[in-house]
Order: structure tokens, then sequence, then C-alpha cells
């Protein structure tokens, strides 16, 4: 494993980050399989030579871009769940709190969806992408932990970890494999995301003991 020498000069920094822009782009219209750093070279000004001294390897510089992205996405998290805190109503609170991780998974996807592949086989991208879901979780409970009172559930942060996985999973899968990969009912982003909302809501709000008898 290569390590990524940070730029220190205003030219470097500037070369870095269009040399990370133009692999981004790369990464969304191509997905890892079709990833060259030659065409990042082209597309960037930035020669191949000057990418390789900094990036040491492909791979470096793919783990350089994802871990920008999840930095960018997990800004856009933190605002999201912020916004959703501040909602009035558990109900209200839980639909904003999904909607903004839909957002910010929607607003990604392209490249999202080549890393979700790509960690399937790169430990570093699938640690790290493991880590910043477990911070998501982390924002998504302490959103929504204020309205507990208003929880059926005897154990409001195992429900809200719960309530999690569902959106989370659903959602990434979606991004990951497309709308009928585990159901031929196609369903619109949105409407995907209402009826996730509903669903966890509903659960949070409306829980019953299941029957042990």
């Amino acid at each position: 494993m290569s390590a990524v020498r940070p730029p220190k000069q205003r030219r470097s920094r500037e070369s870095y980050e269009r040399v990370l822009d133009a692999a981004h782009t790369l990464l969304e219209e191509n997905g890892f399989e079709g990833f060259t750093v030659q065409e990042v070279a082209a597309r960037s000004g930035v020669s191949i030579g000057a990418i390789y001294e900094r990036f040491g390897n492909k791979e470096s510089l793919l783990r350089a871009v994802h871990a920008r992205l999840m930095a960018s996405m997990s800004a856009a998290n933190e605002a999201a769940e912020a916004t959703a805190a501040r909602v009035g109503g558990a109900a209200a609170a839980i639909a904003a709190s999904i909607a903004g991780v839909a957002r910010v998974m929607n607003d990604n996807r392209k490249a999202l969806r080549a890393f979700m592949h790509l960690g399937a086989v790169d430990e570093v991208i699938s640690a790290r992408g493991s880590e910043a879901s477990i911070a998501l979780s982390k924002e998504f409970k302490r959103s929504l932990m204020p309205y507990a009172g208003e929880f059926r559930h005897p154990r409001p942060a195992v429900a809200l970890d719960v309530a999690f996985r569902i959106a989370y999973s659903t959602l990434a899968r979606q991004v990951m494999y497309g709308p009928v990969f585990e159901s031929d009912q196609r369903l619109s982003w949105k409407r995907l995301v209402d009826e996730l909302s509903g669903a966890c809501a509903a659960y949070l709000l409306h829980w019953q003991p299941t029957n042990t008898d």
C-alpha cells in the first residue's frame, strides 16, 4: 500500500485537486473497471509520472478519491441530521432524518456505487466505508433520541439502531444494484424514501411486542 504525499504548495494543491476531480468524474462515468491513470492524466492536465509520484499507484489514487468523498458526505450528513433534529414532532423528525440520508446518497450515487463494488476487493475502502456508515448511524440516533419519549419501544436506542439499519441498508442496496434487484416492483427513489419513512415511523411510534407464547 503506497502512502499519498499531501501537497504543500498552492500549485501542487491545485494539481492535486484537479487529479482528484478528474478521477472522481471518470469513476462516475466508467466505474472502477474502466478507470485508468492515463485517462485521469488526460483529463486533469497532470502528467502520468506526476500522478504516480504523488499517489504511488492507481489503488492509492482511488483510495484518496474515496477518502475525499467520505469526508464530503459526512459533512453533508451532519448538516442534514442537524436540520432533522430541529423539526417539531417525532414523525416529522424521522421523515426528515431519513430524507437527509437519502438525499446525500442520491447526490453521490454514481461514485458511491463504484466504491461499494470496489469495497468488495479493497479492504481499505471497505473499512473506511464501514467507519463512515457507523458515524452516520450515530448522527441518526443522536438527532432522533430527543423524541424517544414518543416511542413505544421499551429500548429506544435499540429501536433507533434497527430503524437506521432498515433505511440505510435499503437505500444502499438500491444505489449498488438498482431498483429491481430483489423485487420486480419498481419504485421511484422519492417513493422509496417516503415508504421507508412511514415504515420506520410506524416501527418507532407504534411498536407492539411480539407474541412469545
